[in-house]
């Protein structure tokens, strides 16, 4: 595939995209758990394949994640990271795709997202959009989710009021108020609340994929 690249000798064991389905490795048939950290940057995750456009130290696998399909073999992957990534992508609904393609039945997806009233949302001048607590229930959870076959179900969302905690203490203890608000009363506070208080840096996002055997071995869906 053009632009990829593989790096460390532990990605033979790995089931990568290739010609032919049937000639990837099993997950079950594989000693260790496969977690992928999707956009990682030079910030991977403890024990996770780093998967970056960049060649930055420790990423693993260089390839262009707005590319389709991504170079991993389907149902191959525990677990996926996507750490403020899907916010830099041009069609952030196939990307959802591809990590359902690539992720075995009951694998967990861990997504982290600007919210769309935080300072973070439209800072960063490469961000194509931002997201809202109820995003991810288009994959299954809501009458609309027939846009994609990708179905995830969601484990929990939690709105973060301060991505990074706060230096002064008055902000950590107003930090802490906020946050408990949002983490008890959080559709109230996501409605009415958010840009009283400055508006939410974050969501935390934990999916669990929902696949039977018939899309297990299924290569590319568009």
């Amino acid at each position: 595939m053009t632009g990829l690249a593989y790096k460390g000798s532990f990605l033979r064991g790995l089931p990568l995209w290739g010609p032919r389905i049937e000639d990837t490795v099993a997950l079950e048939s594989r000693p260790f758990v496969v977690v992928l950290d999707l956009g990682c940057g030079a910030r991977k995750a403890p024990g996770t394949i780093g998967v970056d456009i960049h060649p930055l130290p420790g990423v693993d696998v260089v390839c262009d994640l707005s590319s389709f399909p991504w170079p991993f073999a389907p149902s191959s992957a525990d677990g996926v990271r996507l750490n403020h990534v899907l916010e830099h992508l041009d069609d952030p609904l196939h990307a959802l795709e591809e990590v359902w393609r690539i992720s075995r039945p009951g694998a967990w997806i861990d997504i982290r997202v600007p919210h769309y009233t935080g300072r973070y949302a439209w800072k960063d001048p490469t961000h194509k959009r931002c997201f809202s607590s109820q995003s991810f229930a288009y994959f299954g959870e809501n009458p609309y989710s027939y846009y994609t076959i990708a179905r995830f179900r969601t484990k929990s969302v939690r709105l973060r009021y301060f991505m990074e905690p706060p230096r002064r203490t008055i902000l950590r203890v107003w930090g802490r108020l906020v946050q408990w608000l949002l983490d008890r009363h959080p559709t109230f506070s996501e409605r009415f609340l958010a840009y009283a208080v400055g508006g939410i840096d974050e969501i935390q996002v934990a999916l669990e994929t929902i696949k039977d055997e018939r899309w297990c071995g299924r290569g590319v869906f568009r």
